[in-house]
């Protein structure tokens, strides 16, 4: 019986170590969602572009000062071609940047150091 007890309070300990654990990994890292960016295909459709820089929690002024844009082309099958272009400011070590259209289920992700380029491609389904 005392046996018992041992190993549910090394258990419990356990878990709670984990749990701890997980919710002290996301100070880690600091996300900016940029405001999202409108953008028109050549057929005349709206599509929403959103832009997310994931970056270092002690560099977070320095994702704020990075600017990201977009545009359009025909991708030749119907489509679009999305080119998100974020530039990185030299604060920054290393970030990653996500750009989605979210209405289509359209993803990319590219990463780079800090005073670099950016530069993601999305091929939208729509004209």
């Amino acid at each position: 019986m005392n046996a018992r007890r041992v190993v549910g309070g090394v258990v419990a300990a356990g878990a709670m170590l984990v749990a701890g654990a997980s919710s002290g990994v996301a100070n880690i890292a600091w996300c900016l969602d940029d405001p999202p960016v409108q953008v028109q295909t050549t057929s005349g459709t709206n599509l929403t572009v959103n832009t997310t820089l994931i970056a270092p929690k002690a560099e977070a002024k320095a994702v704020a000062q990075s600017a990201v844009s977009a545009v359009t082309a025909p991708d030749g099958r119907g489509g679009t071609l999305v080119t998100v272009t974020a530039a990185l400011d030299p604060g920054i070590s290393t970030a990653t940047v996500l750009a989605q259209v979210k209405r289509y289920h359209v993803s990319a992700y590219a990463s780079g150091q800090g005073g670099t380029i950016v530069t993601i491609t999305l091929d939208v389904p729509t004209a």
